[in-house]
């Protein structure tokens, strides 16, 4: 069988797999309720750019991550929101699996960008 064919094959499982078509169900629920969709990316905008801030090595105050979490409880009020965030969540665990498989599978090749681990010498 060619690599590519075994990749399709991988391709239909995870697009029939339950937690992808509970996250296409709950994707569709908050696409068809315009504020709940707006609340959701406006969320999303505010949760990468605090993400960004913090893996770029600005400080964040406390008044930042508080307004964070506030509006995390806001919308996690609202089920569209909620339900698409889990179901985003659930099917986030199975793909990072799948990569984190054929990434183990391929390790001996990216070995190289690592730097010297362990090896104690210098070059």
């Amino acid at each position: 069988m060619l690599i590519h064919d075994i990749a399709h094959e991988l391709a239909r499982a995870l697009r029939s797999a339950p937690e992808y078509q509970a996250l296409l169900t709950a994707q569709n629920k908050l696409t068809s309720d315009i504020q709940s969709l707006e609340m959701f990316k406006d969320y999303r905008k505010k949760e990468i750019a605090f993400q960004t801030a913090i893996m770029s090595g600005r400080q964040v105050d406390e008044a930042e991550r508080k307004s964070l979490q506030t509006l995390a409880e806001i919308i996690n009020l609202n089920s569209h929101v909620r339900d698409y965030m889990h179901a985003e969540a659930r099917f986030g665990v199975i793909f990072s699996d799948v990569q984190r498989i054929i990434g183990d599978a391929v390790k001996e090749v990216s070995a190289l960008y690592k730097e010297d681990e362990g090896e104690g010498g210098s070059n």
